[in-house]
C-alpha cells in the first residue's frame, strides 16, 4: 500500500501559484513521495557505490538479468503521432516568453526544461508550471517591459517536459521536514494539472522515471548496470497547424 504523506509548503503561494499548489495536487505529490522516495534514495546510494567501484578500476557491463531483452526479437509499440516527427528539437527554460517563442519557432519539438536550463528558484518552479498549463490550453501570452506582446501562433511545436534529475530536491515542498525530490514535484504538478487536458486534445503520453524490470516484448531496450538513469518525462502536447 502506498502511503500518502502530508506536504508542507515552505514558499509563497501568491497570485496564480494558488492554481498550481492546490490541496489535491499537493496530495498527489505526497503520494508520489510515499511511493518512490525510498527507491530514489536507494538508487542514489547505488550510483555512489558504482562510482566508487569504477574509480577503483571497475568496468561497465550489461546486467545478466536483462540478457533476454538484448538477445530477444522484440519491437516497441508505435510512437504517438505527436512524437512521430522529431527532426529538430530545441530546449530552454519555462519562462513565458521562451515557451511562446520556442513553440512558435518552427521546430518539431520544444523540451521545456526544469533542470539545466532553469534556475530553480521557487518563482521559476511554480511560474513554469503556470506557463506550461497555459501553453497546453493554447492561451499563453506575455507582454515585455517595453510593451511588446507575445502570443502563440498558428503552428506550434510539440511540447515536451523535462523534470529535474533524481539527485535534486525541492526545498520549498517538504514531508516531515525533508525536501521532496524535484523530479517528482516537476512531473507531479505537470501531470496532475495537464494529463486529462492533453489526452482530450489527442496528445501522446509517455513517462519514464526508472528502467522497467519486466522483460516483455514491450521492453524499452538493454539496461546497463552502470549509473542508474536520471528521471525523465515527456508528456507530449501535439503540434498544431491551423487550416
Amino acid at each position: 500500500m502506498t502511503e500518502t504523506r502530508s506536504v508542507a509548503v515552505e514558499g509563497s503561494v501568491e497570485g496564480r501559484a494558488a492554481e498550481i499548489l492546490t490541496d489535491d495536487a499537493l496530495a498527489f505529490i505526497g503520494e508520489l513521495h510515499g511511493r518512490f522516495e525510498d527507491e530514489r534514495r536507494a538508487l542514489l546510494a547505488r550510483r555512489l557505490e558504482r562510482s566508487r567501484k569504477l574509480a577503483d578500476g571497475g568496468t561497465l557491463d550489461f546486467l545478466a538479468e536483462t540478457r533476454e531483452i538484448r538477445d530477444g526479437d522484440w519491437t516497441i509499440e508505435p510512437e504517438p503521432d505527436a512524437l512521430a516527427e522529431r527532426k529538430v528539437e530545441i530546449t530552454g527554460p519555462t519562462s513565458a516568453k521562451m515557451v511562446i517563442n520556442a513553440l512558435n519557432s518552427g521546430a518539431s519539438g520544444f523540451m521545456a526544461d526544469f533542470e539545466d536550463s532553469n534556475s530553480p528558484t521557487w518563482e521559476n518552479v511554480v511560474g513554469g508550471q503556470v506557463n506550461l498549463a497555459d501553453a497546453v490550453r493554447e492561451r499563453l501570452e506575455f507582454t515585455s517591459e517595453d510593451g511588446k506582446d507575445y502570443a502563440l501562433g498558428d503552428e506550434l511545436a510539440t511540447l515536451l517536459v523535462r523534470p529535474r534529475g533524481w539527485h535534486l530536491v525541492e526545498r520549498h515542498l517538504t514531508v516531515d521536514g525533508a525536501p521532496i525530490a524535484g523530479g517528482l514535484v516537476d512531473f507531479g504538478l505537470y501531470a496532475f494539472h495537464n494529463s486529462r487536458e492533453l489526452l482530450d486534445r489527442g496528445a501522446g503520453r509517455t513517462s519514464t522515471f526508472r528502467s522497467s524490470s519486466r522483460t516483455s516484448r514491450r521492453a524499452s531496450g538493454p539496461t546497463s548496470s552502470s549509473t542508474p538513469r536520471r528521471g525523465s518525462v515527456s508528456t507530449a502536447a501535439p503540434s498544431r497547424r491551423r487550416s
